[in-house]
Order: structure tokens, then C-alpha cells, then sequence
């Protein structure tokens, strides 16, 4: 029988894990929370989301840190991690990684990319990206700001296997709501 197990991580990402025969994992749902979160590692295939922030040493190199709070301009970087805990291989794993609001994907910085990563906006259809849309007939890229998740059809890990993707996000800018208008009214 297909074991299904529903785990919620501390970043909010729901993830679906179903092994025997043809095994999927699959991670949907997610709500911005700067934690490491880990799936149960009984038995299955286990999934660790971790959200870290990239700075920059004095030297100008890249480092990822723990994103214990973040601002606007901040880049994030998302790594999924599964690991294969069954002594069996398992086949059509897809792993799916939500862009929540308020975060704005950085164009190829999906890995693994090329012919393995697809983008979606909020309608949920997932192409290569850069993805465009028609507006009065002609073709149109689709701002990355509005691109909500990412999609990667990894197909087989095998055996006590690990594989990991990973994305990376910019905090957007706040826009403020707009101020009330003032109005007088005389008799």
C-alpha cells in the first residue's frame, strides 16, 4: 500500500510524502518564517527546508547566514533537501517550492536549473521560465515579482539517496497603503 504522510514545517511549507512503487514528495503551501525546519526521518523521504539570508564578507564573498529577521532588500536563499531514509529507490520525485508574497524570485537562480526547473505564477501553471503571458495578443515576460513558485521534476533517488534544490528571493520594498483622503463637508 502507498504510505502518505502530511508534515508541517516551521517555514509553513506543507509536504506530502508518498513512497512504494512510483514515490513522490512533494512540498506545497508556504508561509515566510525565518527557521530550519526538518520533516520526520522515519521510514520515508524526508524533507528539510532551510531559509538562509546572503550577505557579503568584507572580501565581497557570498555567505549564507540564519535569517533570523529580515528587511526589505534582503535576498534569501531557500534549499529543499530530501533524503531517501527507505532501502528502495524511489521514482517520480518532484519537489515544489513556494514564493510567498512579499518576495520576489531571482531570475536563474534555481538549481538545479536548465531543462529540470519550472515556474509558476499564482494561477498554478508551471513553464520554463522566463515565463510570459499575452496581453492584446502579443507575448509578454511575467515580472518576477509575481512568480509564486518553482517546480523541479527530479524523478528517481535512489536508495538512502539525498538531493536538494535550491532558490533565492529578494525581501521586496514596503509599499505603504495609501493615506486616507480628507474631506470636508460644509453647510
Amino acid at each position: 500500500p502507498l504510505a502518505r504522510r502530511s508534515v508541517r514545517l516551521g517555514l509553513g511549507l506543507g509536504v506530502v510524502m508518498a513512497l512504494s512503487g512510483g514515490g513522490l514528495a512533494s512540498a506545497q503551501g508556504v508561509q515566510a518564517a525565518p527557521v530550519v525546519a526538518g520533516a520526520a526521518q522515519d521510514k520515508g523521504v524526508a524533507v528539510v527546508l532551510k531559509q538562509s539570508k546572503v550577505i557579503k564578507d568584507p572580501q565581497g564573498k557570498e555567505q549564507l547566514v540564519e535569517a533570523a529577521s529580515v528587511k526589505p532588500g534582503d535576498i534569501l536563499e531557500y534549499t529543499a533537501t530530501y533524503t531517501n531514509h527507505t532501502g528502495r529507490s524511489v521514482s517520480g520525485l518532484v519537489a515544489n517550492l513556494p514564493i510567498p508574497e512579499g518576495l520576489e524570485y531571482l531570475p536563474k537562480t534555481a538549481k538545479p536549473g536548465a531543462t529540470l526547473v519550472k515556474a509558476a505564477t499564482k494561477e498554478g501553471v508551471f513553464a520554463a521560465e522566463p515565463l510570459t503571458r499575452q496581453v492584446n495578443g502579443k507575448p509578454e515576460p511575467v515580472p518576477y515579482a509575481e512568480y509564486r513558485a518553482l517546480r523541479w521534476e527530479l524523478g528517481q533517488l535512489p536508495a538512502k539517496g539525498v538531493t536538494a534544490v535550491t532558490a533565492r528571493a529578494k525581501v521586496e520594498e514596503a509599499v505603504p497603503p495609501a493615506a486616507p483622503v480628507a474631506s470636508a463637508v460644509t453647510a
